[in-house]
C-alpha cells in the first residue's frame, strides 16, 4: 500500500500523462483567446494560406479538447495549428519553457538521424545513427516532428528544426513517442551494431561532447567580434574569409568590416569567402553595412572571386543578405539550400501567452529578393554535408573554394 502511494505522488510529480484540471482549462482556454486576437491583429496577413474559416476551427477543436488533454500535447497541437499559418517566422517555438532534453543532439542528414552532440557520459553514441524511439521508427518521427517544429518554410528548413527539436522530451512525448517526459528507450545504429539504451531526460545537460565538420585550420584570424564574426586571411593573404554566423550589432560590423577593408587594400586581396551557414538570422541591414565597406575593395576579382557558403540553416536575414550578395557582390553560392524562402514573410514579432508564459512570434513585413524562385535559395555549387563529414571534421565546401581559388 505504501508503496502504492509513493509510486503515485511520484507520478503526479514527474510524469505529464495526466489531463488538464478544470483551473488549468479556463488557463489555456484564456490563453487562447490571447493568442487568436494578438496573431491575428499584429501578423501582416495571417491568413495569406490557411482560411480563416479553417483556423479558428482549428482552435475551436483545441479548446473542445482541452478537458482530455495534458499539458505536453496542447502544446504540441498549438505548435501544429501555428505551422498551418505557413510562414517561418510564425511559431510556438518553446523558448522561455523549462523544458527536458535526453542527453543527446541530433542532425537529419539526408534523411537519416544522426547523434551529434552529447553529454560526456553518452560519447560512445556520437556518430550513431537513430533507428528507433520506443516502438516507431525514425521515419515516423522525423514525420511526425515535421509538422509541429517552428521556423520552417521549405523541406530544409524543416529537415533543420527536426533534429534541433528531436532531443525534447515533452515535444515527444506530446506527439505520443514516448509514455512518459521522464524516460524513453532508444535504438541505435553504431558501428554496424545495434545498440538499446533507456535515456532519462533533463533540464541541464551540456552537450560537451560534438561532432563539427567545420574546419578553419587553415584561415589565419585577423580579427573578431566573437567566435561567431570574424575574419581571417588565406592562401598567404590572396584570400579573406569572414565567418558569419550571428549578427553583431551595428557598430560592431562597421568597426569591424572598416578593419577588414583596410587589410584587404594592405594586402591586395583578390578573392572573398562570406560563410552564412548556421546563421539564423538577425537584421539584414548589418549584412548590407558588410557590403557597403566591401565594395569599396579595388582588389577584389569582382567577376569570379566571391563566395557565399549557405545551408539549410541559412534563415531569414541571412537568406536575404545571400541574395543580396549574389547581387550587390557578383557572389556564387556554395554548399547546401537555405532553409528560407526568398520571397516570403519575415521581420519577426512576439508576444507571451499571460498563463503558459508560450513566446508565439508572428510575422510583420513581406519581402522579396529574388523572383522566380519559390521555395528556396539553390548554390550555384551544391555541397551536401554527410555524417562522414562530421565524423571526420571535414568541410568540403570550404575546401573546394579554396581549392578552385589555389588552382586559379
Amino acid at each position: 500500500m505504501i508503496r502504492l502511494l509513493l509510486a503515485t505522488i511520484l507520478c503526479v510529480l514527474s510524469c505529464d500523462s495526466d489531463s488538464l484540471d478544470s483551473r488549468e482549462v479556463k488557463q489555456w482556454k484564456d490563453d487562447l483567446q490571447v493568442y487568436e486576437d494578438k496573431l491575428s491583429h499584429r501578423h501582416i496577413d495571417i491568413f495569406h494560406s490557411v482560411p480563416a474559416k479553417d483556423f479558428r476551427q482549428q482552435l475551436r477543436g483545441l479548446r473542445e479538447r482541452l478537458p482530455s488533454m495534458s499539458r505536453s500535447q496542447v502544446i504540441v497541437e498549438l505548435m501544429r495549428i501555428t505551422r498551418t499559418i505557413n510562414d517561418g517566422h510564425t511559431s510556438v517555438p518553446l523558448w522561455n519553457q523549462p523544458l527536458k532534453k535526453f542527453p543527446l543532439s541530433f542532425k537529419v542528414i539526408q534523411s537519416q538521424i544522426y547523434v551529434t552532440g552529447a553529454t560526456e557520459d553518452q560519447a560512445e553514441l556520437l556518430g550513431a545513427r537513430l533507428v528507433s524511439i520506443g516502438d516507431h521508427t525514425s521515419s515516423d518521427v522525423i514525420q511526425a516532428l515535421g509538422h509541429v517544429v517552428p521556423f520552417v518554410e521549405n523541406p530544409y528548413s524543416t529537415r533543420a528544426n527536426t533534429g534541433y527539436y528531436l532531443n525534447r522530451a515533452e515535444v515527444l512525448f506530446g506527439l505520443g513517442f514516448i509514455d512518459s517526459p521522464d524516460r524513453a528507450e532508444f535504438v541505435f545504429e553504431a558501428k554496424e551494431q545495434t545498440v538499446k539504451t533507456s535515456l532519462i531526460s533533463n533540464q541541464s545537460y551540456q552537450f560537451t561532447q560534438n561532432l563539427n565538420f567545420r574546419d578553419t585550420a587553415s584561415i589565419e584570424l585577423v580579427e573578431k567580434v566573437s567566435d561567431n564574426v570574424w575574419f581571417g586571411s588565406a592562401l598567404g593573404g590572396r584570400a579573406i574569409y569572414f565567418k558569419f554566423r550571428r549578427y553583431p550589432s551595428m557598430s560592431e560590423m562597421e568597426s569591424l568590416a572598416d578593419e577588414l577593408l583596410a587589410f584587404i587594400n594592405d594586402n591586395q586581396s583578390n578573392s572573398l569567402i562570406i560563410d552564412l551557414r548556421e546563421n539564423y538570422g538577425g537584421d539584414f541591414f548589418i549584412g548590407l553595412k558588410l557590403a557597403q565597406y566591401l565594395v569599396l575593395a579595388d582588389s577584389i576579382d569582382w567577376k569570379s572571386g566571391v563566395y557565399v557558403l549557405i545551408d539549410n540553416e541559412t534563415f531569414s536575414a541571412a537568406m536575404s543578405n545571400a541574395a543580396q550578395y549574389m547581387q550587390i557582390l557578383n557572389a556564387k553560392l556554395v554548399g547546401e539550400p537555405t532553409g528560407a524562402k526568398p520571397s516570403g514573410y519575415q521581420d519577426m514579432g512576439q508576444f507571451t501567452l499571460p498563463n503558459s508564459n508560450l513566446v508565439v512570434t508572428y510575422s510583420k513585413r513581406l519581402y522579396h529578393f529574388k523572383e522566380g524562385i519559390n521555395d528556396a535559395l539553390y548554390p550555384d555549387m551544391t555541397i551536401p554535408i554527410s555524417i562522414d563529414d562530421y565524423i571526420n571534421g571535414q568541410d568540403r565546401p570550404l575546401n573546394w573554394i579554396l581549392a578552385e581559388l589555389k588552382e586559379n
